[in-house]
């Protein structure tokens, strides 16, 4: 799926920079999850995904073209889901509405694929950014195309799953 922006300007206080510092906070934090206790990690990524969901919007508008592919970096993905899986343990599953309405006992919910997907995506465009400014325009598409298509969608059920999960500790 192709997407594009319309805008230009990547100066070090400019939308995109901020996006991409952000991002690079995330990822860090996702990239150390085994330092922490799982609840102590889930908390911290639960403070990152206000601002990283307020970055996202203040690219609205920006240039550039992303690519989004499901399938790229698949054996990367799945390795980082089955460790987070593995660290969260009991508290990574939960019920989604779907789940409710089958009616088969059967949780499809998960924590790490949440994490999973929008890490990846985050990724993907700071290789792009860490490039140098050439590669503003190509960073900012392939973070606005892939919250267009699958990270925003992660992102919602995160925070909502995060806040619900808060009330109950």
């Amino acid at each position: 799926m192709k997407w594009c922006a319309t805008s230009s300007g990547a100066s070090p206080t400019s939308a995109p920079a901020q996006f991409a510092k952000i991002a690079e906070k995330f990822c860090r934090l996702v990239d150390g999850f085994a330092r922490y206790e799982p609840l102590d990690w889930l908390a911290l990524i639960a403070r990152e995904l206000g601002p990283l969901e307020t970055a996202v919007k203040g690219l609205t508008g920006r240039r550039g073209v992303g690519e989004y592919s499901m399938l790229a970096d698949i054996e990367q993905r799945h390795r980082m889901y089955v460790e987070l899986k593995t660290f969260l343990g009991n508290m990574d599953d939960y019920w989604t509405e779907a789940d409710l309405e089958v009616g088969d006992g059967v949780m499809t919910g998960s924590l790490s694929d949440n994490v999973t997907e929008i890490y990846f995506a985050l990724r993907r465009g700071l290789a792009h950014w860490n490039k140098g400014p050439g590669e503003a325009g190509a960073a900012v598409g392939e973070w606005l195309s892939g919250f267009e298509v699958n990270w925003g969608y992660h992102l919602a059920n995160l925070r909502s799953q995060l806040k619900h999960k808060a009330t109950l500790h």
